[in-house]
């Protein structure tokens, strides 16, 4: 009874250590599944934008600064690099100008045909120059033409504007600002990008690029290639409020609709735009944590199950082993056969026990549902157990080798062809080829000649007593079937037949997926695997 309990005890941490375990698996490689997709999302959009940023240093590299009563420097040049770019939305040439030459800007606005040419502060009252310590930067030209209305605005007046020019000029790269309203389209948010203009290695002002965001960032997150199943805000490094925001079905969303709750995944990745911070917040509604609860859950409820049956196992074949032992008390050698028996009894569960464990853990194989994994596990152990029904019937001592042909033991035994000698098989050697021919038949029933009616399988084998060792071969050989082809991935039945058989018959094996249909060989030492009636009860004991 102690043993008894220990064993549950040992079962039931066993089963939750490997559920745990499998959930912390399972949610690890989620994860990482999800982050790639992230990844490959995300680098996509930095291209965007770092295209944009690039575009704006070309552009200014290439910009030949006029004089400072030079008119429409933009006229051209402007439209061109709209058409290169189509999603900006107006570009501006702002020079810095001292206070002392504004009258000279003034004649550039005077000659680009502008009516009563002066400059504005951020009200669009007339800028007040007296007093005025710091340049200004007047927007001198832009396009398109219906922006004109702006020229003569000092961007200068507004902080923000002023604080990214400023950092475009002592870093020599082009700097952005916050969302913000633009003077001519005051009802959308757009950014601005100040990409400095130096000549001779003095800076001379700099060309501004407004960028309307939904524009901006809906290209970006959608141009690439949508991340489909992600919610994903785009954050900047001054306010927690979404700078813009992309809803799972590839529209734009306000910021309420992407509220996090306690059943999303969120992923964050930053990026540098125009000098300042940007980051991507992706977010999808799956939860793998409770995913990798349920997937640990069933895990250990198989290992308790296998747990159970395992006990219930034991208990039957101790109750048996006390049974024998009252009935041949009265005799002196009843004593030695009752330690032998109990030596097999704990031997027999810890194989059967590592057997059965083997088979439920190798059949779990990745895209398989755990249905198919179900009836997998329920047709191998089934096989299984028939042959420990026959080793029981033969009080574990031997299993004939043609009794494993039957239906009992593999499907469609009656559509098989044997041929060969019959013998007694050792109890190990037993499950295994009970195990091995289930392996074969299923497999020619799911992909080969048994799958179609016309298909034949023979089975031979053969004993060469007269070789030194003597040896056992055994030839599986389909025809009449489908194509057959090497499996791409290996599960349970591959490995198996390629590995564990052969290993555990200290033989070898030998496969071919060839044209006429599967084959399969398999030779051993017969002293491995046949069963001897000069060994002693003993040695059959710890061969089970």
């Amino acid at each position: 009874m102690a043993i008894l309990v220990l064993l549950a005890i040992a079962g039931i941490l066993l089963s939750i250590y490997v559920g745990r375990q499998e959930a912390s698996q399972y949610a690890a490689i989620e994860r990482l599944k999800i982050a790639e997709v992230v990844d490959a999302h995300f680098g996509a959009v930095q291209d965007h934008l770092s295209l944009r940023e690039n575009l704006a240093n070309v552009v200014a590299a290439l910009f030949n600064p006029p004089p400072l009563t030079g008119s429409r420097p933009l006229r051209d040049f402007g439209k061109q690099v709209m058409e290169i770019v189509p999603d900006i939305q107006t570009i501006g040439w702002l020079p810095e100008v001292p206070v002392s030459a504004a009258g000279d800007a003034l004649t550039s606005l005077q000659n680009s045909d502008v009516e009563h040419p002066q400059f504005y502060d951020s009200s669009g009252q007339p800028l007040k120059l007296a007093g005025l310590d710091r340049p200004i930067y007047p927007i001198i030209d832009v396009a398109p033409e219906k922006n004109r209305r702006v020229l003569g605005v000092d961007a200068g007046a507004f902080p923000e504007r002023l604080e990214a020019i400023r950092r475009a000029r002592d870093t020599h790269r082009s700097a952005r600002t916050e969302p913000l309203r633009l003077v001519q389209a005051p009802d959308e948010p757009a950014l601005l990008i100040y990409a400095p203009v130096f000549r001779n290695e003095v800076f001379r002002g700099v060309l501004g690029f407004g960028y309307k965001i939904d524009r901006l960032f809906h290209g970006a997150l959608t141009v690439p290639k949508s991340a489909s199943g992600f919610d994903i805000r785009v954050k900047s490094d001054v306010s927690d409020v979404p700078v813009y925001q992309l809803a799972a079905d590839g529209t734009a969303a306000n910021p309420t609709a992407l509220l996090q709750n306690d059943g999303t995944t969120v992923i964050e990745r930053q990026t540098e735009f125009g000098g300042r911070p940007l980051t991507f917040v992706y977010s999808t509604a799956r939860n793998i944590a409770r995913e990798a609860r349920w997937r640990g859950l069933s895990f250990a409820a198989v290992s308790l199950a296998i747990t159970a049956a395992t006990i219930t196992l034991f208990a039957f074949m101790a109750n048996r082993a006390s049974l024998l032992a009252r009935e041949v008390r009265s005799r002196r050698s009843a004593e030695d056969r009752l330690k032998m028996l109990i030596h097999e009894l704990n031997h027999r569960v810890r194989n059967v026990l590592s057997v059965v464990q083997a088979v439920v853990r190798l059949s779990f194989t990745p895209g398989y549902s755990l249905t198919d994994v179900q009836k997998t596990c329920e047709g191998r152990l089934q096989a299984l157990a028939n042959a420990m029904s026959l080793l029981t019937a033969s009080d574990w001592r031997s299993v004939s080798f043609r009794n494993l042909i039957s239906d009992d033991i593999i499907p469609f035994a009656d559509r098989i062809e044997t041929s060969g000698p019959d013998f007694a098989l050792r109890p190990r050697a037993a499950q295994t080829f009970a195990l091995l021919l289930y392996e074969l038949t299923t497999n020619a029933a799911k992909h080969g000649a048994l799958s179609v009616p016309a298909g034949k399988v023979s089975l031979e084998w053969k004993v060469d007593r007269a070789a030194e060792p003597a040896i056992f071969h055994l030839h599986w050989k389909e025809s009449g079937g489908p194509p057959v082809q090497a499996p791409a991935r290996r599960g349970f039945g591959e490995l198996l037949i390629r590995r564990i058989a052969p290993r555990d018959v200290a033989g070898h094996a030998r496969i071919d997926y060839g044209a006429a249909g599967f084959s399969y060989e398999l030779e051993a030492t017969l002293s491995e695997i046949e069963y001897s009636h000069q060994v002693i009860d003993k040695h059959a004991f710890s061969d089970a």
